[in-house]
């Protein structure tokens, strides 16, 4: 492995007195320590109590504080992919009807995949912005942006 890399380092150009290898040395060790490592993200989960006609989520709004996730899409989402209606009231969230905690968490995963998991450097620091009718993720933490669906 050693000689294929001095063979690699020896075909490339010198730019500015400095092989690519040198360059990419260089470049790796101004990048910030915690940018170099991998995030981890814990899933949140909700705490469901299900009643005969309703679901209450009970930390809904921990969830919604801890990961700056805009109430009203959160809402909407959750809404057209169950069909039914929801009412957010005290740090809780009453839907009409009874969903399982397993199908309710399913869907908090999908989104925050797609509208708060950054794409290209996988932190929950994503806002999403509305611009000309279209709604925009961009992530506070790299600066990544792209047009998410509307829910």
């Amino acid at each position: 492995m050693e000689s294929s890399k001095a063979k690699f380092e020896n075909k490339s150009p010198s730019v500015a007195g400095l092989s690519y290898h040198e360059m990419l040395t260089r470049a790796l060790q101004k990048i910030p320590k915690d940018i170099q490592t991998p995030i981890s993200i814990e899933m949140p989960q909700f705490n469901v109590q299900k009643e005969t006609t309703r679901t209450i989520i009970l930390n809904w709004g921990e969830i919604i504080d801890k990961y700056n996730i805009d109430e009203k899409l959160l809402l909407r989402f959750l809404q057209k992919r169950l069909g039914t209606i929801g009412m957010p009231q005290h740090g809780k969230l009453y839907l009409q009807g009874a969903f399982t905690r397993v199908r309710l968490n399913r869907l908090l995963e999908v989104f925050m995949k797609e509208y708060v998991i950054c794409d290209v450097c996988g932190r929950p620091h994503s806002t999403i912005i509305r611009e000309k009718g279209k709604l925009i993720k961009k992530c506070l933490a790299c600066g990544a942006w792209r047009a998410v669906e509307k829910p």
